[in-house]
């Protein structure tokens, strides 16, 4: 009987292990994506949440393309300083609402902004 808890304990704690290695491994979606299929990926969200004609989806692009390289590249820097990075995303998020924002009509401003609230209340309730 012993012998079989003991058993029972160590594949609990392989498996445990092993789940453990797996989901420190996995990446969010988008993680490994270029900043070209990162700016497309916006777009056809964006271009399904407001229907977005042809000019805006094409400014849309272009200027996500410009951020997700930036991004891209402040990531690859690796200077170590985490707060200073996270710092930096915060900043390259607001100029990309600000400009998206100069980008769309008031209408699909107000939804683009409910959108990133109940985005934002989704994250928070996972942390």
């Amino acid at each position: 009987m012993k012998n079989l808890m003991l058993v029972l304990v160590a594949i609990f704690l392989s498996a445990s292990a092993a789940i453990a290695q797996e989901r420190g491994n996995r990446q969010g979606p988008g993680q490994n994506r270029t900043p070209e299929e990162r700016a497309k990926a916006e777009v056809e969200r964006l271009n399904t949440a407001l229907s977005l004609d042809q000019s805006q989806r094409d400014s849309i692009y272009t200027y996500s393309l410009q951020q997700s390289t930036a991004q891209q590249a402040l990531f690859q820097q690796g200077d170590g300083d985490r707060d200073k990075r996270i710092e930096k995303m915060r900043s390259f998020r607001e100029k990309y609402d600000t400009k998206l924002k100069s980008i769309l009509t008031e209408e699909q401003i107000k939804k683009y902004e409910e959108i990133q609230k109940e985005r934002s209340q989704r994250r928070s309730s996972r942390n």
